[in-house]
């Protein structure tokens, strides 16, 4: 009885885990995954570029202020950013309501 359950309490984890993985999507600050990354290389401490219009279009709709908040997270310097940069990107793209972080 004890290993029927054990097996039962596996497959509802690994049935938990499978739907998880599948379900996880980034949306950070009204921004998705995909138009996080493609902000990614203008704000990358090695060698930023210019941010692309792709990158300036999802800023138009991101919530701004809520980016602000992550200034001086620790994270963002795991990932390569630079939270000076980041914050200016808003002014590179021309926002008219660019926050002064």
């Amino acid at each position: 009885m004890a290993s029927k359950k054990a097996s039962f309490m596996v497959m509802i984890v690994v049935v938990m885990a499978i739907s998880m993985e599948s379900s996880v999507a980034i949306d950070l600050c009204g921004m998705t995954e995909t138009e996080l990354n493609e902000c990614k290389p203008a704000v990358t401490k090695e060698s930023p570029t210019s941010p692309s219009q792709l990158c300036c279009d999802a800023l138009k709709h991101a919530d701004l202020n809520c980016l602000c908040g992550y200034k001086h997270s620790p994270w963002l310097g795991s990932f390569g950013i630079d939270p000076e940069l980041a914050v200016g990107l808003p002014t590179i793209c021309g926002l008219a309501n660019a926050p002064t972080c």
